[in-house]
Protein backbone atom coordinates (compact mmCIF):
# COMPACT_ATOMS: atom_id res chain seq x y z
CA UNK A 1 0.00 0.00 0.00
CA UNK A 2 1.37 3.29 -0.68
CA UNK A 3 1.48 6.47 1.52
CA UNK A 4 -1.15 8.93 1.32
CA UNK A 5 0.83 11.40 -0.26
CA UNK A 6 1.42 8.90 -2.85
CA UNK A 7 -1.35 8.19 -5.04
CA UNK A 8 -1.74 6.02 -7.73
CA UNK A 9 -2.58 8.89 -9.98
CA UNK A 10 1.13 10.65 -8.51
CA UNK A 11 2.97 7.35 -10.14
CA UNK A 12 1.01 7.56 -13.33
CA UNK A 13 2.17 11.35 -13.59
CA UNK A 14 6.00 10.39 -12.50
CA UNK A 15 6.26 7.34 -15.10
CA UNK A 16 5.00 9.62 -18.22
CA UNK A 17 7.30 12.04 -17.37
CA UNK A 18 5.01 14.67 -15.82
CA UNK A 19 6.03 15.20 -12.73
CA UNK A 20 6.82 18.90 -11.23
CA UNK A 21 10.15 18.78 -9.63
CA UNK A 22 8.52 18.82 -5.80
CA UNK A 23 6.33 15.90 -7.10
CA UNK A 24 9.37 13.77 -9.26
CA UNK A 25 11.24 13.89 -5.78
CA UNK A 26 8.71 12.60 -3.58
CA UNK A 27 8.03 9.88 -5.26
CA UNK A 28 11.85 8.83 -5.93
CA UNK A 29 12.33 9.08 -2.14
CA UNK A 30 9.45 7.05 -2.08
CA UNK A 31 11.03 4.59 -4.46
CA UNK A 32 14.60 4.65 -1.84
CA UNK A 33 12.40 3.73 0.81
CA UNK A 34 10.87 0.42 -0.83
CA UNK A 35 14.27 -0.14 -2.08
CA UNK A 36 16.08 0.11 0.98
CA UNK A 37 19.17 -0.44 -0.03
CA UNK A 38 20.53 0.96 -3.65
CA UNK A 39 21.69 -2.82 -4.81
CA UNK A 40 19.42 -4.70 -3.31
CA UNK A 41 18.77 -6.68 -6.54
CA UNK A 42 22.81 -6.92 -6.87
CA UNK A 43 23.37 -8.17 -3.66
CA UNK A 44 21.27 -11.17 -3.83
CA UNK A 45 22.53 -14.59 -5.84
CA UNK A 46 21.50 -15.02 -9.19
CA UNK A 47 19.16 -17.60 -8.70
CA UNK A 48 16.97 -15.58 -5.73
CA UNK A 49 17.10 -12.73 -8.34
CA UNK A 50 15.72 -14.49 -11.19
CA UNK A 51 13.19 -16.49 -8.58
CA UNK A 52 12.03 -12.89 -7.43
CA UNK A 53 11.97 -11.77 -10.84
CA UNK A 54 9.29 -14.74 -11.95
CA UNK A 55 7.38 -14.55 -8.52
CA UNK A 56 7.00 -11.41 -9.19
CA UNK A 57 6.07 -11.50 -12.55
CA UNK A 58 3.04 -14.08 -12.07
CA UNK A 59 1.89 -12.03 -9.14
CA UNK A 60 1.23 -9.44 -11.97
CA UNK A 61 -0.15 -11.42 -14.22
CA UNK A 62 -2.37 -13.13 -12.04
CA UNK A 63 -3.49 -9.69 -10.64
CA UNK A 64 -4.12 -8.40 -14.41
CA UNK A 65 -5.75 -11.76 -15.75
CA UNK A 66 -2.94 -12.17 -18.66
CA UNK A 67 -3.81 -15.77 -19.43
CA UNK A 68 -5.33 -17.29 -21.99
CA UNK A 69 -9.26 -17.41 -20.53
CA UNK A 70 -11.32 -15.62 -23.25
CA UNK A 71 -12.73 -13.07 -20.87
CA UNK A 72 -10.04 -10.49 -19.63
CA UNK A 73 -10.53 -8.20 -16.20
CA UNK A 74 -9.83 -4.54 -17.30
CA UNK A 75 -8.24 -2.26 -14.78
CA UNK A 76 -7.27 1.42 -14.89
CA UNK A 77 -4.26 2.18 -16.29
CA UNK A 78 -3.41 4.20 -13.03
CA UNK A 79 -3.87 1.18 -10.97
CA UNK A 80 -2.00 -1.69 -13.29
CA UNK A 81 0.71 1.44 -12.68
CA UNK A 82 0.85 1.60 -9.12
CA UNK A 83 1.09 -1.92 -9.57
CA UNK A 84 4.05 -2.42 -11.61
CA UNK A 85 6.27 0.28 -9.80
CA UNK A 86 5.33 -0.39 -6.50
CA UNK A 87 6.10 -3.98 -6.62
CA UNK A 88 9.33 -4.61 -9.29
CA UNK A 89 10.92 -0.51 -8.34
CA UNK A 90 11.49 -2.31 -5.08
CA UNK A 91 14.17 -4.85 -7.33
CA UNK A 92 15.52 -1.28 -8.92
CA UNK A 93 14.32 -2.18 -12.08
CA UNK A 94 10.68 -0.73 -13.62
CA UNK A 95 9.40 -3.80 -16.29
CA UNK A 96 6.13 -2.90 -18.02
CA UNK A 97 3.94 -5.15 -20.07
CA UNK A 98 3.07 -4.45 -23.75
CA UNK A 99 -0.76 -4.89 -23.30
CA UNK A 100 -1.24 -3.69 -27.32
CA UNK A 101 0.50 -4.60 -30.44
CA UNK A 102 1.24 -0.80 -31.02
CA UNK A 103 5.10 -0.29 -31.30
CA UNK A 104 6.92 2.84 -30.37
CA UNK A 105 8.56 4.51 -33.36
CA UNK A 106 12.22 3.92 -32.81
CA UNK A 107 14.45 7.05 -32.49
CA UNK A 108 16.55 6.51 -35.04
CA UNK A 109 13.41 5.93 -37.50
CA UNK A 110 12.41 9.67 -36.37
CA UNK A 111 15.70 10.84 -36.96
CA UNK A 112 15.61 9.38 -40.64
CA UNK A 113 12.36 10.53 -41.24
CA UNK A 114 13.82 14.28 -41.36
CA UNK A 115 15.67 13.23 -44.68
CA UNK A 116 19.26 12.78 -44.78
CA UNK A 117 19.83 16.30 -46.11
CA UNK A 118 18.28 17.54 -42.48
CA UNK A 119 20.19 15.28 -40.55
CA UNK A 120 24.08 16.03 -38.88
CA UNK A 121 26.40 12.74 -38.31
CA UNK A 122 29.39 13.03 -36.56
CA UNK A 123 32.41 10.66 -36.02
CA UNK A 124 35.60 11.05 -33.78
CA UNK A 125 38.11 9.63 -35.65
CA UNK A 126 40.90 12.19 -33.92
CA UNK A 127 43.04 10.01 -31.05
CA UNK A 128 42.01 11.93 -28.26
CA UNK A 129 38.72 12.63 -27.00
CA UNK A 130 36.79 15.44 -28.69
CA UNK A 131 34.40 17.27 -27.52
CA UNK A 132 31.23 17.83 -29.51
CA UNK A 133 28.39 20.72 -29.55
CA UNK A 134 24.93 19.68 -30.20
CA UNK A 135 22.18 22.68 -31.53
CA UNK A 136 20.27 23.28 -27.98
CA UNK A 137 23.94 23.99 -26.26
CA UNK A 138 24.45 20.54 -24.96
CA UNK A 139 27.79 18.53 -25.42
CA UNK A 140 29.20 15.52 -25.39
CA UNK A 141 33.13 14.47 -25.17
CA UNK A 142 32.86 11.70 -27.71
CA UNK A 143 36.60 9.03 -27.62
CA UNK A 144 37.74 7.59 -30.43
CA UNK A 145 36.05 6.69 -32.99
CA UNK A 146 32.47 7.32 -31.08
CA UNK A 147 29.73 8.02 -33.74
CA UNK A 148 26.38 10.45 -32.87
CA UNK A 149 23.82 11.61 -35.11
CA UNK A 150 21.15 13.95 -34.89
CA UNK A 151 18.45 16.49 -36.44
CA UNK A 152 20.03 19.71 -37.73
CA UNK A 153 17.28 21.38 -35.35
CA UNK A 154 15.90 19.76 -32.69
CA UNK A 155 11.74 19.43 -32.40
CA UNK A 156 9.65 21.62 -30.59
CA UNK A 157 8.84 19.05 -28.11
CA UNK A 158 11.81 16.41 -27.93
CA UNK A 159 15.69 15.89 -28.39
CA UNK A 160 16.45 12.94 -30.63
CA UNK A 161 19.79 11.43 -31.26
CA UNK A 162 21.94 8.05 -32.05
CA UNK A 163 25.08 6.67 -30.11
CA UNK A 164 27.56 4.18 -29.90
CA UNK A 165 31.25 4.50 -28.51
CA UNK A 166 31.82 6.26 -25.69
CA UNK A 167 31.19 9.68 -24.49
CA UNK A 168 30.22 12.19 -21.50
CA UNK A 169 27.04 14.14 -21.91
CA UNK A 170 26.35 17.38 -20.67
CA UNK A 171 22.55 18.15 -21.46
CA UNK A 172 21.41 21.46 -21.51
CA UNK A 173 18.39 21.46 -18.88
CA UNK A 174 14.67 21.95 -20.91
CA UNK A 175 11.78 20.76 -19.24
CA UNK A 176 9.68 20.93 -22.45
CA UNK A 177 11.99 18.77 -24.21
CA UNK A 178 13.23 15.51 -22.74
CA UNK A 179 16.67 14.37 -24.49
CA UNK A 180 17.14 10.76 -25.66
CA UNK A 181 19.63 9.09 -26.82
CA UNK A 182 19.28 5.66 -28.74
CA UNK A 183 22.20 3.11 -27.87
CA UNK A 184 21.08 -0.24 -29.91
CA UNK A 185 18.28 -1.60 -28.30
CA UNK A 186 18.89 0.68 -25.06
CA UNK A 187 17.28 4.03 -24.56
CA UNK A 188 18.77 6.98 -22.33
CA UNK A 189 16.20 9.71 -21.22
CA UNK A 190 16.51 12.83 -19.48
CA UNK A 191 16.01 16.85 -18.99
CA UNK A 192 18.98 18.35 -17.73
CA UNK A 193 22.17 16.63 -16.92
CA UNK A 194 25.46 14.78 -17.38
CA UNK A 195 26.59 11.45 -17.46
CA UNK A 196 28.53 8.98 -19.28
CA UNK A 197 27.78 6.45 -21.99
CA UNK A 198 29.66 3.23 -22.96
CA UNK A 199 28.04 1.15 -25.87
CA UNK A 200 30.26 0.41 -28.41
CA UNK A 201 28.56 -2.03 -30.76
CA UNK A 202 30.63 -4.60 -30.48
CA UNK A 203 30.17 -4.69 -26.81
CA UNK A 204 28.06 -7.29 -24.99
CA UNK A 205 27.97 -4.81 -22.37
CA UNK A 206 26.47 -0.99 -22.03
CA UNK A 207 27.67 1.13 -19.59
CA UNK A 208 25.56 4.27 -18.10
CA UNK A 209 27.04 6.46 -15.02
CA UNK A 210 25.13 9.45 -13.95
CA UNK A 211 27.13 11.86 -12.37
CA UNK A 212 24.64 14.49 -12.21
CA UNK A 213 20.50 14.95 -12.39
CA UNK A 214 18.67 12.03 -12.78
CA UNK A 215 18.54 9.39 -16.35
CA UNK A 216 15.71 6.61 -17.20
CA UNK A 217 17.41 3.58 -19.09
CA UNK A 218 15.04 1.44 -20.68
CA UNK A 219 15.35 -1.67 -22.98
CA UNK A 220 13.51 -4.67 -23.98
CA UNK A 221 13.45 -8.24 -22.62
CA UNK A 222 14.03 -10.98 -24.60
CA UNK A 223 10.28 -11.19 -24.97
CA UNK A 224 10.14 -7.73 -25.94
CA UNK A 225 8.74 -6.21 -22.91
CA UNK A 226 10.29 -3.16 -21.19
CA UNK A 227 12.41 -2.63 -18.79
CA UNK A 228 12.74 0.27 -16.64
CA UNK A 229 15.50 1.72 -14.55
CA UNK A 230 16.06 5.41 -12.72
CA UNK A 231 19.64 6.41 -11.92
CA UNK A 232 20.49 9.06 -9.59
CA UNK A 233 24.13 10.66 -9.30
CA UNK A 234 26.70 7.89 -8.41
CA UNK A 235 24.30 4.82 -9.83
CA UNK A 236 25.14 3.18 -12.87
CA UNK A 237 22.94 0.89 -15.68
CA UNK A 238 24.27 -2.33 -17.44
CA UNK A 239 22.72 -3.61 -20.01
CA UNK A 240 23.72 -6.83 -21.35
CA UNK A 241 22.99 -7.13 -25.45
CA UNK A 242 22.81 -11.16 -25.30
CA UNK A 243 20.65 -11.92 -22.25
CA UNK A 244 19.43 -8.84 -22.32
CA UNK A 245 18.84 -7.89 -18.82
CA UNK A 246 19.02 -4.23 -17.55
CA UNK A 247 20.33 -4.27 -14.00
CA UNK A 248 21.57 -1.17 -11.99
CA UNK A 249 24.50 -0.67 -8.88
CA UNK A 250 25.99 1.88 -6.54
CA UNK A 251 28.98 2.93 -8.09
CA UNK A 252 32.06 1.90 -5.80
CA UNK A 253 33.57 4.19 -3.85
CA UNK A 254 37.42 4.88 -5.34
CA UNK A 255 40.07 6.95 -4.60
CA UNK A 256 40.68 7.89 -8.48
CA UNK A 257 37.93 9.63 -10.55
CA UNK A 258 37.22 8.51 -13.68
CA UNK A 259 38.04 11.01 -16.45
CA UNK A 260 34.37 12.27 -16.88
CA UNK A 261 34.11 13.55 -13.10
CA UNK A 262 34.45 16.54 -12.57
CA UNK A 263 37.55 18.40 -10.73
CA UNK A 264 38.95 21.78 -9.37
CA UNK A 265 42.73 22.20 -9.40
CA UNK A 266 44.98 25.29 -9.39
CA UNK A 267 48.02 25.78 -10.80
CA UNK A 268 50.05 28.62 -10.74
CA UNK A 269 53.52 28.68 -12.19
CA UNK A 270 53.90 24.77 -11.92
CA UNK A 271 56.04 22.53 -13.92
CA UNK A 272 54.21 20.47 -16.42
CA UNK A 273 56.06 16.98 -14.76
CA UNK A 274 54.46 18.29 -11.12
CA UNK A 275 50.63 19.27 -13.12
CA UNK A 276 51.31 15.33 -14.18
CA UNK A 277 51.62 13.93 -10.64
CA UNK A 278 48.26 15.56 -9.82
CA UNK A 279 46.18 14.36 -12.27
CA UNK A 280 47.22 10.70 -12.15
CA UNK A 281 46.53 11.21 -8.52
CA UNK A 282 43.18 12.65 -9.23
CA UNK A 283 42.37 10.35 -12.14
CA UNK A 284 42.63 6.84 -12.93
CA UNK A 285 44.63 7.53 -15.65
CA UNK A 286 48.46 7.52 -16.79
CA UNK A 287 50.06 10.51 -18.79
CA UNK A 288 53.10 10.18 -20.43
CA UNK A 289 55.15 13.34 -22.27
CA UNK A 290 56.77 11.97 -25.64
CA UNK A 291 59.22 14.51 -25.70
CA UNK A 292 61.09 15.13 -21.85
CA UNK A 293 61.84 18.45 -22.54
CA UNK A 294 57.84 19.16 -21.83
CA UNK A 295 58.33 18.44 -18.70
CA UNK A 296 59.75 21.99 -17.35
CA UNK A 297 57.01 23.83 -19.10
CA UNK A 298 54.92 25.59 -16.62
CA UNK A 299 51.60 25.91 -16.08
CA UNK A 300 48.93 28.61 -14.95
CA UNK A 301 45.15 28.06 -14.52
CA UNK A 302 42.31 27.84 -12.40
CA UNK A 303 40.19 24.67 -13.45
CA UNK A 304 36.71 24.62 -12.02
CA UNK A 305 34.66 21.91 -11.92
CA UNK A 306 36.02 20.52 -14.85
CA UNK A 307 36.70 16.46 -16.60
CA UNK A 308 39.64 15.62 -17.49
CA UNK A 309 39.27 16.05 -21.59
CA UNK A 310 38.23 19.53 -20.88
CA UNK A 311 41.47 20.51 -18.59
CA UNK A 312 43.94 18.64 -21.51
CA UNK A 313 42.42 20.89 -23.86
CA UNK A 314 43.26 24.21 -22.17
CA UNK A 315 46.53 22.60 -20.94
CA UNK A 316 47.26 22.03 -24.63
CA UNK A 317 46.21 25.08 -25.60
CA UNK A 318 48.23 26.78 -23.76
CA UNK A 319 51.12 24.74 -24.37
CA UNK A 320 50.71 24.54 -28.07
CA UNK A 321 50.79 20.65 -27.62
CA UNK A 322 48.82 18.30 -28.56
CA UNK A 323 47.82 14.56 -26.59
CA UNK A 324 46.39 11.36 -27.80
CA UNK A 325 44.41 8.72 -25.53
CA UNK A 326 44.18 5.10 -25.63
CA UNK A 327 42.67 3.32 -23.27
CA UNK A 328 43.83 4.82 -19.84
CA UNK A 329 46.89 6.16 -21.12
CA UNK A 330 47.47 9.47 -22.23
CA UNK A 331 50.60 10.62 -24.46
CA UNK A 332 51.36 14.67 -24.66
CA UNK A 333 53.38 15.55 -27.22
CA UNK A 334 55.22 19.06 -28.13
CA UNK A 335 57.74 21.26 -28.29
CA UNK A 336 60.25 21.95 -25.37
CA UNK A 337 60.13 25.14 -23.61
CA UNK A 338 62.19 27.73 -23.85
CA UNK A 339 63.86 28.48 -20.05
Amino acid sequence: MTPDNISPQLLDKYLNNQCTDDERELVEKWFASLRGESDFLGSLPENEQLQLQNDTFTKIQNQLNLGNEPEVRKFPLSWITWLAASVLLVLGIYFTYNLSNKKEVSIAKQIERKGAENIIEFINSEPRVVKHQLPDGSSVWMHTNSAIRYPKEFDLDKRLVTFSGEGFFDISKDKSRPFSIQSGEMVIRVLGTSFNVKAPSEQKIFQISVVTGRVEVSAPDKEQKQQLVVLTPKQEAFFETGSKRLVFVAMAPQMKKEIYEPVTVVFNQTPLNQVVDQLEKRFDIKIKLANPGLSSCRVSGDFEKQSLPGIMEMLCTTLEANYTMSGKIITIDGLPCNE
